[in-house]
């Protein structure tokens, strides 16, 4: 029953990526039509617990065979057609792929061999529980600071539950390899190279951190899926913006896209609408430094609703709880409300915007922040030590992503000056990343108090380090930055003329 449901779900994502007409490669396609089947089924779930009707099995199997039925009804049959890469047959594929291959099958095994016992993960079951059994968000089984986290993580355990699967943390090992096929299709797509894309999926899938966390029934791969793979969809909307080689349909297509992985991962991990807030930045800036190639404000449209939409459903449930809402869930709500002024006012009300506007803004926003910083520092840590602790983690938290850091290296064989401005973009994203993830635990309360003891756990006892949360946000920021380093001429030359 839960293969022919998701079945269902599954095949009408697909029918709509393949309209799309930008996802060439088959297998492309049905990695991203996965992730869209778990948003529909998220969904799905999300609406009945919120009517108050229980997602029993029958009920989902009944809504997802309508599901299909629109799909086919709206959606043409995809195309065929795949694009072949001419002259390129290497036996690297068939090892990259026998890689990638076991070390899913050995994520499927420990996934399948260890029960939940991850605290946080534990929450999350119960939470999935209280969304089948007891048909609401705010169950008072589940503590405060939890409840108020994103639902898609629970209503996916809700939605195994529902079908009686014994196996709830299956979906993680899967994003782990549809992650890495995705990864390797946009790295081909760029490059046209096998050989390339080839090199680089290894470098990502054999990532201990990454492997690690295919079996962990934690929020921070599916986030680093969405927000990486996200991101990917981004810089290719903005990159044949830029180069001004676009259809419309395809620029739409893009925007959508981008917008709705982006939304997901903050329907996972709240505080990833903070760090939306660089693909906004940067995507205004590039429409206000090219306004003759920007005119189609359709796909700004898409961008910032399908970006904005499931956050926004979560934050008017949050308001129909009886509760105390957390401080830094306000925060991220007003950024929220932030993005929507500023979405309507750019594609309703027309509000044109120049590059030195796009400046000013910037300026304006890190002074905001500033202000922030320091009125809200009464806490028992000052801000300056708070801002150094942050630092030091945004810094050293690398190492413990081991060799894949060392890319970072290739930039200084670089000319930075004579990358194309698409490139510049990519680079700014990856800096803009890093101040955000600065900046965001510069105003969380740190673990520990003292600065030495960060040091000590780094150095002397890592374990209690390496699965901090800054250190799993991190996991977002390395398939963007193996992306752009495969994208640079000295990288591609050097591989390309071995």
């Amino acid at each position: 029953m839960l293969l022919i449901d998701f079945g269902l779900v599954w095949f009408a994502a697909y029918r709509w990526v393949g309209i799309l007409k930008i996802i060439p490669l088959k297998w492309e396609r049905l990695a991203l039509a996965f992730l869209f089947a778990l948003a529909v089924k998220s969904v799905i779930l999300f609406f009945l617990v919120r009517l108050g009707v229980q997602p029993t099995a029958s009920i989902q199997l009944g809504l997802s065979a309508l599901v299909l039925g629109l799909a086919l009804f709206f959606f043409p049959k995809p195309s065929g057609e795949e694009v072949i890469i001419p002259d390129q047959k290497t036996g690297l594929a068939w090892v990259t792929w026998f890689v990638v291959g076991v070390l899913f099958v050995f994520s499927i095994i420990n996934a399948w061999f260890f029960p939940i016992t991850e605290s946080d993960a534990v929450w999350y079951h119960i939470r999935g529980m209280s969304f089948l059994h007891e048909v609401r968000f705010d169950s008072d089984w589940v503590v405060p600071q939890l409840k108020q986290y994103p639902p898609f993580i629970p209503l996916l355990f809700a939605y195994l539950i529902a079908f009686d699967a014994g196996f709830l943390k299956i979906f993680f090992p899967l994003m782990y390899l549809f992650l890495n096929i995705i990864f390797y299709s946009r790295v081909l797509s760029l490059a046209g190279n096998k050989k390339m894309a080839c090199l680089f999926t290894m470098v990502l899938a054999t990532t201990p951190y990454f492997w690690w966390h295919g079996a962990l029934p934690f929020l921070d791969l599916t986030t680093a899926v969405f927000y990486s793979i996200g991101t990917l969809y981004w810089y290719f909307w903005v990159k044949n913006k830029v180069e001004g080689a676009i259809e419309k349909s395809e620029e739409n297509s893009y925007a959508a896209i981008s917008g709705v992985l982006l939304g997901l991962a903050a329907w996972t991990r709240i505080e990833f609408l903070l760090y939306d807030l660089v693909p906004v930045f940067l995507t205004l800036y590039v429409f206000s430094r090219y306004p003759e190639k920007n005119e189609n404000f359709k796909s700004l449209k898409l961008f910032f609703s399908c970006l904005l939409l499931l956050p926004s459903l979560w934050f008017l449930t949050l308001l129909t709880f009886d509760m105390t809402l957390w401080s830094q869930m306000k925060m991220v709500g007003g950024v929220c409300v932030f993005l929507w002024i500023l979405a309507l006012s750019l594609t309703l009300a027309k509000w044109k915007i120049s590059e030195s506007d796009i400046k000013r803004a910037f300026i304006l926003a890190v002074t905001g922040y500033i202000l922030v910083l320091f009125l809200s520092g009464a806490g028992p840590v000052p801000v300056w030590k708070k801002f150094t602790i942050s630092f030091y983690r945004t810094s050293v938290v690398h190492i413990f992503y081991l060799s894949t850091a060392f890319l970072g290296i290739f930039v200084f064989f670089e000319k930075l000056k004579s990358l194309s401005e698409q490139k510049k973009i990519l680079g700014c994203f990856l800096i803009l990343f890093l101040c955000t993830h600065l900046a965001i635990f510069s105003y969380a309360t740190p673990k520990w108090p003292t600065f030495s003891e960060f040091v000590y756990a780094t150095f002397i006892q890592p374990g209690n380090s390496v699965n901090l949360s800054d250190t799993r946000g991190m996991m977002s920021f390395y398939p963007i930055f193996i992306f752009f380093i495969s994208s640079l001429p000295f990288v591609r030359r050097g591989v390309i003329n071995e």
